[in-house]
C-alpha cells in the first residue's frame, strides 16, 4: 500500500445494539488493486500530478462512507486503482464454460 493511504472498515454508527455492520470488500478490494498495480509497475510511487474536477457531492459522502477514506488525494487515487486494476470476473467467468462435466446435477 503506498505511503499515506489508510484504509479503515466503515463506522457502525447508526446501527442497532448487536447489530453487526454489513461486510463491505472497499478495503480489499483497494489494497488488491494498488498490490497489483504495483506489480504491473504501473504506479510511479509518488503522487506527482496535480487533478482537478468538479464532481458530485453526494457521490463523494458516498465513497468516503464506503471506503472510510477522508482525504481527497485518497479518495480519488483509491477510485483511480479500483478502476485501473479491473477485476478480471468476466473473463474468468467466460473461461469457466464447459467446464462441468454433462452429467452433472445440483443436490438441492
Amino acid at each position: 500500500m503506498p505511503k499515506g493511504v489508510k484504509v479503515r472498515e466503515p463506522s457502525r454508527r447508526g446501527k442497532a445494539s448487536g447489530e453487526k455492520a454489513s461486510p463491505t470488500t472497499s478495503a480489499a478490494r483497494l489494497q488488491f488493486a494498488l498490490a497489483d498495480l504495483q506489480r504491473a509497475g504501473a504506479l510511479a510511487g509518488v503522487r506527482s500530478q496535480r487533478l482537478s474536477a468538479r464532481v458530485d457531492p453526494g457521490l463523494v459522502a458516498a465513497a468516503r462512507k464506503r471506503t472510510g477514506l477522508s482525504g481527497d488525494s485518497d479518495l480519488v487515487n483509491a477510485a483511480l486503482a479500483v478502476i485501473a486494476a479491473g477485476d478480471g470476473f468476466g473473463a474468468w467467468l467466460v473461461a469457466q464454460a464447459g467446464t462441468l462435466p454433462a452429467d452433472f446435477e445440483l443436490a438441492l
